[in-house]
């Protein structure tokens, strides 16, 4: 057993966890921003105190830049997670030898794992630029 490559593996294993990790914060705070924009927009007008008029227009106008703000941290997040990913895996191409198992699939069984991580957040992302456009 090559216990560089095992350790390499421990580390893409680690990586991978990171990238779960963060697409599960990715949608929570989407689905929390998402939810709170819907609630401010759907809420009767009759019943809106005066003296809150600020803080409504204040909140209407800001969720969708935070929104945005959190797609693009997460997503940098993610992008980290998975250049590290490729930097490993390259580093654990060089230390193979023969009868090693490999540490990844192949490069296109990596991009459809890697969809979700990528493709998501770039939904998000146009979903509060046509907000923002529409407002």
């Amino acid at each position: 057993m090559n216990a560089r490559l095992e350790a390499i593996r421990h580390r893409i294993e680690h990586e991978d966890n990171l990238i779960n990790q963060r697409l599960s914060w990715l949608v929570g705070s989407q689905s929390f921003l998402l939810t709170a924009f819907a609630i401010l927009l759907n809420g009767p007008q009759q019943l809106r105190l005066p003296h809150f008029a600020g803080v409504y227009n204040a909140m209407v106008g800001l969720l969708p830049w935070v929104g945005l703000g959190c797609v693009t941290v997460l997503w940098l997040t993610l992008a980290g997670a998975i250049w590290s990913m490729k930097k490993l895996r390259e580093e654990a191409g060089k230390i193979k030898e023969p009868g090693d198992l490999p540490v990844h699939s192949i490069a296109a069984i990596r991009m459809l794992g890697l969809a979700a991580p990528v493709v998501i957040p770039a939904l998000f992302l146009m979903l509060w630029i046509v907000v923002l456009c529409s407002g």
